[in-house]
């Protein structure tokens, strides 16, 4: 896809906790055009975009080996930009309209049960165009673009990819299939390129991904209202570099899989791997009284997390007692300010802590595979 530079803000107005991102790794080279991702059955889904293969490949969220593959039989893949799921359904997005011309744009919606029993499904068609385009020449670069939806409660809400505007505009179809006019229900500006969306039902929040017109990628936080986009947002700066970031789903708990495709260019020279990240959310932690003296607590086999001051050297210990996968640790003192972390060597189970902290109350994080743990312990 082309890349205009253009210079624009980003205005921060909601407050969320920290957040880390984690490399997991590559992606096997046959999703290098990875576009649309979805977290289902433990295990992500993803599909190639343009000019792709009707093909959904499931990835192993720790080898990112491919599992499986299943073919969507009855349909074409003109430009699968994006998933959803609801209960019963898998959708798959096929309106990547960089150009602003195409007049076939479609959802298609996957039985999970057909999907699950089968390598080869068939899939319904929800057609639709949008209520306020009358012109379909080519633009060169298009307004119309579309690589995000999601699904809330009986409808469907697609976010567009504005390379002129830098915005987005929300429209509603019904998920049924069909033959629909997208009524449009609200608009966002200078938000950056939109890839893609994930919606928390439970939370009421939605994860916008996208990146810059520099291929700086981001995700921006909405709580949802009647115009979808609220008017106080948060952004989270994706600390991954350059990427041409694309897919973005919720594992069921409180992280997020990202992933990005292949991109290159010659001038100026810039490559970025087809890879895979995990975006975590600190727990939320409720700081407490400063605790009395206590005598150095023995090891205690039966406690997951143990953080402790050895009083012979007044070095911090820890001790993690899990059979999960760790990525990662940090300290925050209670103003929830990163002390210290350590993620090269994250999956270390017990160790010290290589820094000099004053006296107060700390909090004492660990980063799991689908879950994360905290501990508070005062120094004195």
């Amino acid at each position: 896809m082309r890349i205009t530079i253009v210079l624009y803000l980003i205005f921060s107005t909601i407050a969320v906790g920290q957040t880390t991102t984690i490399e997991l790794g590559s992606l096997p080279p046959v999703v290098s055009e990875t576009s649309g991702l979805l977290f289902f059955n433990n295990l992500l889904i993803t599909h190639n975009d343009s000019g792709g293969e009707p093909l959904l490949y499931e990835i192993d969220t720790l080898t990112r080996e491919i599992k499986r593959t299943v073919q969507i039989s009855n349909i074409d893949n003109t430009d699968w930009e994006a998933l959803s799921q609801d209960d019963t359904y898998i959708y798959i997005g096929d309106f990547g309209n960089n150009l602003g011309t195409r007049q076939d744009l479609a959802i298609y919606r996957v039985l999970k049960t057909d999907y699950l029993a089968n390598e080869t499904v068939t899939a319904e068609t929800i057609s639709f165009s949008y209520e306020d385009q009358s012109d379909f020449s080519d633009t060169g670069n298009s307004d119309w673009d579309a690589e995000a939806f999601f699904v809330l409660e009986d409808k469907l809400i697609i976010l567009t990819k504005q390379w002129k505007s830098q915005g987005s505009v929300a429209y509603e179809i019904p998920k049924i299939p069909g033959d629909y006019t997208a009524t449009r229900k609200g608009a966002t500006e200078n938000i950056g390129l939109v890839t893609d969306v994930d919606y928390n039902k439970e939370t009421g929040e939605l994860y916008i991904l996208g990146y810059s017109s520099f291929l700086q990628p981001f995700v921006k936080v909405h709580v949802i209202t009647d115009t979808v986009f609220s008017t106080a947002s948060n952004t989270i700066p994706l600390e991954i570099g350059l990427a041409q970031v694309e897919g973005i789903s919720n594992d069921g708990n409180a992280g997020y899989y990202i992933s990005c495709e292949f991109f290159s260019r010659e001038s100026p020279n810039i490559t970025s791997a087809s890879r895979l990240f995990r975006l975590i959310q600190d727990a939320e932690v409720e700081p407490e009284p400063e605790p009395e003296p206590e005598p150095e607590p023995e090891p205690n086999e039966g406690e997951k997390l143990l953080v402790y001051k050895e009083m012979s050297t007044g070095q911090i210990r820890y001790q993690i007692n899990s059979e999960e996968l760790i990525f990662g640790k940090r300290i925050y003192d209670v103003n929830g300010k990163t002390i210290w972390e350590q993620f090269s060597d994250g999956v270390s189970k017990e160790g010290i802590v290589s820094k000099s902290i004053p006296t107060s109350i700390y909090y004492f994080v660990v980063y799991f595979d689908n879950s994360v743990s905290s501990k508070a312990f005062a120094v004195y």
